[in-house]
C-alpha cells in the first residue's frame, strides 16, 4: 500500500494492490481510522475485483487513479457518502478478514 492523504480528517486511505502472486493483484483501497492524535489503525479494505492483473504495481497504479476521482470529488464539494459511491461505482467491495503484509513480513528490505 502507499499512503494518499485523501480526504483529511478521521480517516486517511492508501492505494495498493491485493492478492499475491499465481492468484493476480486486485486494485485496492485501504481506509485507516484515527484513534488518537498521531495513532491510526487499520478500518476497511476495498479491492476491485473485476481486475485482476499479474503485475502489481499496475494494479496500484489504477486504484491511485481512482482514489483521485474520489478525492476530486470531495473537493468539488461533494460529501463522504459521495466519496464511498464513487468508490462503490468503479466496482470496490469491501474485504473482510483482510490481512495486511508489510514489505518486511515478505522479507524483503
Amino acid at each position: 500500500m502507499r499512503r494518499s492523504e485523501l480526504p483529511s480528517g478521521r480517516f486517511r486511505y492508501e492505494f495498493g494492490s491485493y492478492g499475491g502472486p499465481g492468484r493476480g493483484y486486485m486494485p485496492s483501497i485501504l481506509c485507516y481510522k484515527q484513534i488518537g492524535q498521531d495513532s491510526w489503525t487499520e478500518h476497511f479494505c476495498l479491492v476491485k475485483p473485476d481486475a485482476v492483473l499479474e503485475d502489481e504495481d499496475a494494479a496500484a497504479a489504477i486504484a491511485e487513479e481512482n482514489l483521485e476521482a474520489a478525492h476530486a470529488i470531495l473537493v468539488d464539494g461533494g460529501s463522504p457518502q459521495d466519496f464511498a459511491l464513487s468508490a462503490r461505482h468503479e466496482g470496490y467491495m469491501s474485504v473482510s478478514d483482510f490481512r495486511m503484509v508489510r514489505s518486511e513480513d515478505k522479507g524483503e528490505v
